[in-house]
């Protein structure tokens, strides 16, 4: 049972580690443009599917509680799946790293057809982002956190995915109560 218990610290330990290099890899490689994208009619709401049953097991592990909120319509967009699957990836593991003591995410999607705009919201109930580093949280490199934490690039991805994409970055925190972050692309 004592090794059965340290065999599973390990390969929990494992498991991480390899997630944070091959997020530095990716990291990398997008803030280089090493990939190239590849625009097709794509349904918001399938992307955001699809990184929600990667990431729902792990939201369990930290006690957050997620609530997804995806609009009924749906939310296409011209853009490339892979870039924006891994920009909210960033986005929600920025917010379940806001929250170690748990918390509420909620993932939210909704077409405003007057503008022709899909909108995208990730919002947590986490530690905050302080108002003298909301300017720069999108420079690449900027972070605040430990050293061996993170690289910095993870939101310079998400800004550069979404302008690829024609669309806008909004975000609104406050220190103790949490962020949202609300990212508008535009409709086909």
């Amino acid at each position: 049972p004592e090794d059965a218990e340290q065999l599973r610290k390990f390969a929990e330990l494992m498991s991480t580690e390899l997630e944070r290099c091959g997020a530095i890899v990716s990291g990398l490689l997008s803030f280089s443009r090493e990939s190239s994208m590849e625009y097709r009619d794509t349904n918001l709401n399938d992307v955001l599917t699809a990184v929600l049953n990667l990431i729902r097991h792990r939201i369990k592990l930290q006690d957050i509680e997620l609530k997804v909120e995806l609009a009924q319509d749906i939310l296409s967009i011209h853009g490339d799946a892979n870039k924006l699957q891994q920009c909210f990836l960033n986005l929600i593991f920025n917010a379940v790293e806001a929250m170690p003591q748990g918390g509420r995410l909620t993932v939210a999607s909704r077409v405003d057809l007057a503008k022709k705009q899909a909108r995208i919201t990730v919002k947590d109930t986490g530690c905050g982002i302080a108002q003298e580093n909301l300017d720069h949280i999108f420079d690449p490199f900027f972070t605040t956190k430990a050293e061996g934490q993170g690289t910095g690039l993870g939101l310079s991805i998400v800004y550069g995915v979404v302008k690829n994409h024609g669309g806008q970055v909004h975000v609104e925190s406050t220190i103790g109560k949490g962020t949202t972050f609300s990212l508008n692309f535009p409709t086909l």
